[in-house]
């Protein structure tokens, strides 16, 4: 990006306030960018996580009987 005298010129002056645009905006594509990387990494962390507790057999705490009732249906 290079630094001119706009002066009174409207066409320069119009390119100068697009290459600023444009530079502040590839700058929050880059800010973005990244952002969604440490997401995705963030997401395949969880996401393997998940997946390991899921096919885990679930365990009762020690002691824990649980009873069963039967209850008779009553007409």
């Amino acid at each position: 990006m290079s630094i001119q005298k706009t002066g009174n010129n409207p066409v320069a002056r119009k390119e100068a306030f697009f290459e600023n645009r444009v530079g502040t905006l590839q700058a929050r594509v880059k800010e973005l960018e990244y952002d969604c990387a440490e997401l995705e990494k963030a997401n395949s962390e969880l996401s393997e996580r998940v997946k390991k507790l899921a096919n885990r057999q679930p365990a009762w705490p020690k002691g824990y009987r649980p009873q069963r009732r039967h209850h008779a249906h009553r007409d």
